[in-house]
């Protein structure tokens, strides 16, 4: 009798061991839940934030890039207007590559590449031509193959011809100083 009792009272003490223990681990396992919800509800509202980034600095680039245009054909600049057209793709797919680039390092050369093949199959040479037979920077830029090369990128090619023809407008809604 004395064995069954002394069994009964070892499951008993174990049980009870093992529902604080469950209950323990039952109250991280809700504080986990409430961190992962959070950091989702977080990441969520940085992605889109991201996407927003994106979509204006794609406005502000095309922006930038009209003006360009513009001024090229108003004053007959034949240089200046083939630049703007050679890297028009990457204006154009701005928030396209800037969204690809987030997602690591190594795909801003591959995107690109779509994205130029996209218009002209002969375009994407000519790019890496513009490219390798241009400046250390820009060279470093887009050597750098992520997201911080390609918005460096970006903003030289748009800036160097500016600066190069002082083009800076005077409608206070389109100011671009380089």
């Amino acid at each position: 009798m004395f064995f069954v009792l002394a069994i009964a009272l070892v499951f008993v003490v174990i049980s009870v061991y093992f529902f604080f223990r469950v209950e323990k681990l039952q109250r991280k396992l809700i504080t986990q839940q409430r961190e992962s919800l959070t950091t989702r509800q977080e990441n969520k509202l940085l992605v889109e934030s991201m996407t927003l980034v994106a979509t204006r600095e794609q406005e502000f680039s095309k922006a930038r890039l009209v003006r360009l245009k513009t001024y090229a054909q108003k004053n007959e600049h034949t240089q200046l207007l083939m630049h703007t057209e050679l890297i028009s793709p990457l204006i154009n797919n701005y928030s396209i590559i800037f969204k690809e680039c987030l997602k690591g390092k190594g795909r801003l050369k591959a995107i690109c590449q779509k994205c130029f093949e996209n218009q002209d199959s002969a375009a994407y040479k000519k790019f890496v031509a513009l490219i390798v037979t241009s400046d250390k920077q820009l060279k470093r830029y887009w050597s750098s193959n992520n997201l911080n090369g390609f918005l460096f990128l970006v903003d030289a090619l748009l800036t160097f011809e500016e600066q190069n023809t002082n083009v800076l407008t005077t409608d206070k809604k389109n100011i671009c100083v380089p």
